[in-house]
Parts: structure tokens; sequence; C-alpha cells
């Protein structure tokens, strides 16, 4: 990466330099990440001794003042890079190693020199690495987001490996209309600390960074160049015959008769997939002579003509595609090539079942919400579906019904058993996690009780009928409807049913009662206004000592 080279003169100004990196690590704007420190519920890890931050948004803008405070030290902040016009200025590989001690930051640096490519590696806040990239300007997300996945072979992270834009389209909430921001990736930069790194593993400062990114932005035709000058050199001694076919399988050919080898399963279920296309009169054979040609020794004699018979019998009767999330195809995908292939994953795909990936179990209290991916049917573009409930994710119809909402097709109706396989493969990729602090239900419901109660007293019979509470012997009454009315203002997602039954249970030890009605007494003792209906009665003393827990996040990965 020759373009790395230092420089001693002409660095730009603290200001122009402060400009430049904010036109760098520019994004969506109406809102920021922050990894916070000082909030309650940080807390330090007793086996590093580290301080953990809290990761929540902030529905602030983001400003150049706010941009200076993490640059200063002061703020961490993180970003999410796609716009609200479905649009990047970076993206970024998130490589986070389980073993920390033995990652070795050398080999990525090396595959980026290998192959001259325009990403500069930086250190992240848990001590990862972030492979930037960086564009002259605006570009869709999806192109950034599809060229990055394509090159997570070449540094052998599997497919799940983080990529940001994690979305390359906000979406809007079903409730609200406003847009959701997605998940947002940690800045470098954070006064000397999460350094760019050099070809030697030195240390970039801010100004030479600057200088570094300036050498480095690259168009959206020049990735095409790259990404076709890497498939070009993948392709070399590879069988011709895997030429228009899924890359994975082509790069698999080559390394199938290694006596380490252990996917030949997978691999000749998958090739017979792609010859059944290629040569439909003629497939059989090709699937018998394929042991020979492509694996060798053991492998090759363990595929004897008898057993590989009965296999080419059951698959005959197949109607199933290609495996692209198994192993070891899962290690050499790259979707966005492979959609454009004559006999890639979308050949007659007319009725194949987009694939599902990345399902995330949010822990919300009383039930928890699902998230997950689905691939359109461009191949690179993905898009985020929510499901209210498990009864939503596993129901095929209500399922396919999200999807289309969210990603602006709908899936074809399966049978049971590729029903299950779906839901299999989907729930293999399943990570619990947990909602920014302050938004689990729960906790909604306590913050919004809790202004209540402590709201405005009830002076008056008018009062108490539009919404003020009426507190007696430490009892606090207050009408249902309108303390509903201010839950749904603040995107409360259940209905009045199940909110009063979330409310019976979370607070069965504050006498908590849904009375019929309540009558406000006049100032002339004995005597009552007319009823004011629906209200709720609660102990007020009780319900201060109600354990309302915040959720600790502790990676960024868990943020929504």
């Amino acid at each position: 990466m020759h373009r790395w080279a230092n420089r001693e003169t002409g660095w730009p100004t603290d200001t122009v330099m402060e400009k430049r990196y904010i036109e760098f690590f520019d994004g969506y704007r109406q809102a920021y990440g922050l990894a916070d420190f000082e909030h309650p519920e940080a807390y330090t890890d007793p086996d590093s001794g580290k301080k953990k931050p809290v990761y929540r948004w902030n529905f602030e803008k983001l400003t150049e003042q706010v941009y200076n405070s993490h640059l200063k030290g002061e703020l961490s902040i993180g970003i999410q890079p796609c716009n609200e016009n479905k649009e990047v200025k970076f993206g970024v590989i998130d490589i986070d190693p389980k073993e920390y001690d033995d990652f070795d930051k050398k080999f990525f640096i090396d595959i980026i020199q290998q192959y001259d490519l325009p990403l500069i590696p930086v250190e992240s806040k848990s001590g990862g690495l972030h492979l930037c990239i960086f564009m002259n300007s605006f570009t869709d997300a999806k192109s950034v987001k599809s060229f990055l996945s394509n090159l997570l072979p070449l540094f052998k992270l599997k497919p799940d490996c983080e990529i940001f834009p994690k979305q390359t389209q906000l979406t809007k909430d079903s409730e609200t209309g406003q847009l959701r921001p997605g998940q947002f990736i940690n800045l470098p930069y954070f006064g000397e600390e999460r350094k760019a790194l050099n070809v030697d593993g030195t240390k970039f400062t801010l100004d030479q960074f600057i200088k570094v990114i300036s050498a480095n932005l690259v168009t959206k035709e020049r990735l095409k160049e790259i990404t076709e000058g890497i498939e070009n050199k993948s392709m070399e001694g590879v069988d011709e015959e895997f030429i228009e076919g899924p890359p994975c399988l082509a790069a698999i050919s080559k390394i199938a008769n290694q006596e380490n080898f252990d996917g030949k399963d997978r691999f000749m279920y998958n090739y017979h997939v792609m010859v059944k296309m290629k040569y439909p009169d003629s497939w059989e054979q090709k699937v018998m002579n394929a042991p020979v040609k492509y694996f060798s020794g053991i492998h090759a004699n363990a595929w004897d003509k008898k057993f590989l018979g009965q296999k080419v019998k059951s698959w005959n009767r197949s109607s199933k595609g290609y495996t692209c999330t198994e192993s070891p195809l899962s290690e050499h995908c790259k979707k966005g090539i492979c959609v454009k292939k004559k006999f890639g994953v979308l050949s007659g795909s007319k009725g194949s079942y987009p694939v599902l990936t990345n399902l995330k179990k949010i822990d919300l209290d009383p039930e928890p919400e699902y998230e997950f991916d689905v691939t359109k049917p461009d191949g690179i573009g993905t898009a985020t579906v929510h499901c209210r409930s498990v009864e939503h994710l596993n129901d095929q119809r209500k399922r396919r019904n999200a999807i289309s909402k969210a990603a602006g097709f709908p899936p074809p109706l399966i049978k049971g058993d590729e029903e299950q396989i779906v839901l299999e493969a989907l729930y293999s990729t399943q990570k619990v996690v947990h909602p920014p602090i302050g938004t689990s239900p729960k906790e909604k419901l306590h913050d919004v009780l809790h202004a209540k109660i402590n709201g405005p007293r009830a002076t008056s019979d008018a009062a108490f009928k539009t919404g003020s509470v009426l507190i007696e012997n430490d009892i606090a009454f207050f009408k249902f409807d309108k303390f509903f009315d201010k839950l749904k203002s603040k995107d409360w997602k259940y209905n009045e049913g199940k909110t009063g039954r979330m409310m019976q249970v979370t607070y069965k030890d504050c006498e908590i009662e849904f009375l019929e009605q309540k009558r406000y007494p006049s100032k002339k003792e004995g005597e009552y206004y007319s009823s004011t209906k629906n209200i709720i009665k609660i102990n007020i003393k009780s319900f201060e000592e109600v354990p309302i827990h915040h959720t600790k996040l502790k990676h960024k990965t868990e943020i929504m």
C-alpha cells in the first residue's frame, strides 16, 4: 500500500483537519451513538479491570461540536454510516477476534498490501481492527457493503463478520413513522486512542490519517474494478465448468484434493446443484466423475460407484438449491458476485426462498421481540425484518408479510419440510441482544408511571377528569385512558388490554387495581362529585420500592 507513505510537510491546520475528518466520517446526522462511561450502569470488568461503558443512542443532531468533543477525547461517539438517502461516505469491516492476545494485525495489513486494497486499518475501541474504506463522494450503501462483503474470504473472515453500514436503508418505525437509526460504529481518534496503522504497524497521527484517507479515496467504478480483478485472480487454475457457477465452489475445487479437506459432502451436493442446471441431460455422469476429478486418495475412494449412485438417485428427486450458509461454502461466499453468475445462487430462483440471517432475539420484558436480515432479490441489498413475537416469527404467512413490508418483495410459500429447514438455518444465527438503556417496555412503563404519580395533583373534579392525580392516604388515583395516551406518545407498542395486564403483574405488590369509577371529594365533608370512569389505583410508597433493573449493554453488537 504505497499510498500510505509518510510526508513531512504540507499537513493541514487543526481546523481544516477537523473539517476533513467530519467530511470523511459523514452519515446519519439526526442522532449519534455514545459510549457512556459516566452512566450509572457503566461497570468495571472483573477480569480485565477496564471500565465498560453503556452503549446508547443520543437522539440529538450530530454537530461539529460533537465531532470535536470526540477528537478531544471528551465524548466517545459512533455514527450510522448510512444517511436518509441510502448513501455512505465510508464503510467498515469490524474484526473482533475471540482471543485478543493472539490477534495478528499484521496478517490483515499484509493482505491489504498484497491485493492493493484501498482499506485503512484502524485499531478499534475493544482492541480489534476496523478495515475502513472511504468514498470520494456519497455512494449508494448497497455497493459499498457488497464490495466489503466480497472481501471477507480474502481475510479468512466468516460471512457473519460485522460490516458497516449494517443497514443499507433506514427503515421507519411502524408506529411513529420516524426513521430508525439502526446500528452505529464507534469512530476512531478518540483523543489519543483508536489510531490508524501504517504498513509497519506504527500509528498515524490524526493529521497523517487525514492525508492517508485523501490518498485512498475511491469511486464506485473503482470498487467494481477491484472486485473484478480479485475475482479474475481467484479463478486462475479453476476448471472452466465453474466459470459461470458460484465463486465458492470454484474456490473449494482448488483445495478439495488436500488431505485435510473436510467438506467433500457439501461440495458434492452443491456441485450437483450447479451441474444439474448447467448440464440437464448429462449431470448424473458429471457427478459420478467428480470425486476422481476433484478429490484425491481416501477422499476419492470414499465415493465409490454404489454409494455415489444412491446419492444421485436421491438428488434426482431434490428441488433444493445451494446451501450457502453451510461450511465450507459460507467461508468462501461472495454473494454479490454469485447472483450475477448464470448458474449462481439466483439461477432459476423465481421460486426460491431468500436467505434469512442474523437473527436477534431482543430480550424485552415481558415478551421478547425478533429481528433478522433478509437478502433482497439482487443478492446485494439486505433489509431488516421485525417480528413482535416468536409466534410472528415462526408463522410462515405472518413472516412473509413482514418480509414483504420491510424488503419490498414477497417470498414464495413453501412446504412444511422446506419451512423447517429455513427456520433451523435462521435460528442457528440467533444472538440475544438487549435494548438500549431505558427503552425496554418495563423501563418505559415505569418511567411514565413514575412521572404520572409525581405529576400535577388534582385540585378539582375537572382536573381529575382530565388526567391529574388524586392522592388519598398515600394512594394515587388517575384516569387510565389519559395515562395510556401518554404512553402512546412514547412509542408504546402494546394495546390497552396488554398494558393493563403488564401493570397488574409488575405492580402486584402495590395494591394496584383497575376501578370502574372514582368520585372526587367535594369541599363539603361527605359529599362527592359525579363519578369519573376507568381509574387506576396504586400505593405510592410501595411503587417507589419496586426494583426496575435497567439492562446493561456489554458490547456494541447489542446496540439496536
